[in-house]
């Protein structure tokens, strides 16, 4: 068990190092902070890529961002495989049921980092997911995580 806990240790180190960063001027405390506040809860995955498809930021545990999601397109995906689907491309906003239980609803909103006026484009895309009884509408969670952006410096 320990050994198999120092293997995960050192592969998601080993992917951080290949990780991309955000930008300069953008305050990943605030970040978190914000999206905390705007669309936080257990169920939430917010992950934002550069152009290449590398990650630059995360909220929500690895378990929550991996975890198989209705796609509201028909099957079933992940946030990074919806992320990297939709790499510079127009935003999208989608909601539908979640088989996980009767009441249970997804949000997905996905589309290019806004930048804000005065500060240079960074060519970065967001996926911002919900599931559970509380779920936002898609266009919900892309207004809200857009304006936690603004707040963090983008």
């Amino acid at each position: 068990m320990i050994r198999r806990l120092a293997l995960v240790a050192f592969a998601a180190a080993g992917l951080a190092a290949c990780s991309a960063k955000l930008p300069e001027g953008v305050d990943e405390d605030a970040l978190a902070q914000a999206v905390g506040r705007q669309i936080g809860s257990p169920s939430t995955c917010v992950m934002i890529a550069d152009a290449q498809g590398r990650l630059a930021w995360r909220a929500g545990g690895y378990i929550t961002c991996a975890r198989e999601l209705p796609s509201c397109e028909g099957g079933q995906t992940t946030a990074e495989a919806v992320l990297k689907a939709n790499l510079g491309k127009p935003a999208r906003f989608l909601s539908c049921a979640s088989p996980a239980a009767a009441a249970n609803t997804v949000g997905w909103a996905v589309g290019p980092v806004p930048t804000s006026p005065g500060k240079p484009g960074r060519q970065l895309t967001y996926v911002a997911v919900m599931e559970g009884d509380k779920a936002l509408p898609g266009r919900e969670i892309g207004e809200r995580v857009e304006r936690a952006f603004e707040k963090a410096g983008f």
